[in-house]
């Protein structure tokens, strides 16, 4: 009997077979790297859109709000026919009544006396990053840029400019980014069934759990009707009463005044917020809200908490539509005339007056995915962003950006009303 020989593999044969395997795997590799760079694309993107759109929405919503006082805004509360010194345009408890009542300047003047965060009488505010006007380039740093110094103009007020540059935590400013300051009466109000004006002043209200609708109870609030309207910080007590005392922050009372119409009167609670870029706890630009209130003592107002509202948020820029008609002895028509940066609002003497002509508000945003992608970025000559003109020269750290832009009417200054 003659054995079977055993017959293996020779290495030919061997050697062909790795060359097939390698090439199964390099094409695999290739299936998979294009994949990732396909994933990384589409939810980079998808990341930026939603970032960009979300941060959209919120500024629309507030800035739309600015100027809201009740049935009546803050615009027509100014106009020269409406001011007089028995008649002050915004009652404030946080003035003296020498002050609230014009005794010795012009009414509108006062309230440069009121804390900051409390001036509603200017609804709306922006500080412009120096170098970002129109035509400017702004080079965007890898890492955000913490801000060492008020490079704004005009300059961020000197308490506010603090209360966003202390501390170690998130929140803090970064630099070449634009700050907008909005005060407003909250959309949702309770109606007054009871106003005994008097030190203290108590008002009460129906349903008070309409005052912490879609915010918190800063304990300050606003009460209007279409006569007048007053700004004021006080407690919610018991059955809906608001006592208005007389404190460090209530310099006054409502205790020399008409009364309020009981049944049209509404109390609001009153918003003073501002919008900017910050830094947040992992390193990367943010879009932050930074919310004031009183303390539980009503002694004084403080700054919340800076809320991260969206991520990714690298740059804000901001123009400012003014009426065509400037001057604070004439009637605003309600036609936008020109949009400018808060250096060229008019006249510039009078900023409190330039302000409450502005009816439109031009916003850009620079949004960018919070991972780099696996994609070269494409050159500078092709790439070219801009937001309002600003052209923005990031660095190549293979994140995808995008640029939105808006245009927001105040709308309760729509046609001078």
């Amino acid at each position: 009997m003659i054995a079977n020989r055993e017959r293996g593999v020779s290495l030919i044969e061997l050697m062909v077979a790795l060359a097939i395997g390698t090439l199964l795997i390099l094409g695999l590799v290739q299936v998979f790297g294009a994949s990732r760079t396909a994933y990384q694309l589409s939810s980079g993107l998808g990341r930026v859109q939603e970032n960009g759109r979300f941060a959209l929405d919120l500024l629309q919503r507030d800035i739309r709000m600015a100027g809201h006082m009740g049935c009546v805004n803050d615009q027509a509360r100014f106009l020269p026919t409406n001011v007089t010194a028995s008649r002050p345009a915004l009652l404030s408890t946080f003035l003296t009544a020498a002050q609230q009542f014009g005794t010795g300047a012009s009414p509108t003047s006062n309230y440069a006396a009121a804390p900051f965060p409390l001036r509603f009488d200017v609804a709306i505010q922006g500080y412009n990053a120096v170098g970002t006007a129109s035509g400017n380039t702004l080079a965007l740093p890898s890492a955000p840029a913490l801000a060492t110094a008020n490079t704004w103009e005009p300059q961020i007020e000197a308490n506010l400019y603090t209360t966003l540059t202390s501390g170690t935590g998130a929140g803090r400013l970064v630099d070449g980014s634009d700050v907008l300051v909005l005060r407003y009466f909250a959309p949702t109000g309770a109606q007054v069934t009871a106003f005994t004006s008097g030190a203290p002043t108590s008002i009460t209200v129906a349903q008070p759990a309409l005052l912490t609708e879609g915010g918190p109870n800063s304990g300050l609030f606003g009460i209007a009707d279409c006569m007048q309207v007053g700004v004021f910080a006080a407690t919610v007590g018991a059955g809906g009463t608001l006592s208005v005392a007389t404190t460090a922050l209530n310099r006054t009372t409502f205790d020399t005044i008409p009364q309020f119409t009981i049944g049209q009167a509404m109390v609001y609670r009153a918003e003073s917020i501002v919008y900017y870029i910050g830094r947040n706890a992992s390193g990367n630009p943010a879009l932050y809200r930074l919310r004031y209130g009183a303390n539980a003592a009503l002694t004084a107002v403080t700054a919340g908490a800076p809320e991260e509202m969206v991520e990714g948020i690298e740059s804000m820029q901001f123009q400012f539509g003014q009426d065509s008609q400037t001057s604070a002895s004439a009637r605003p028509t309600g036609n936008i005339g020109q949009s400018v940066l808060p250096a060229g609002l008019q006249p510039a003497g009078n900023l409190d007056h330039a302000w409450r002509t502005v009816g439109l508000v031009q916003v850009g945003l620079l949004a960018r995915s919070p991972d780099s992608a696996a994609a070269e970025r494409r050159a500078d000559a092709t790439m070219r962003l801009s937001a309002l003109g600003v052209i923005m020269a990031p660095p190549d750290d293979r994140r995808y950006r995008t640029v939105y832009e808006d245009s927001i009417a105040l709308r309760n200054r729509l046609f001078g009303n």
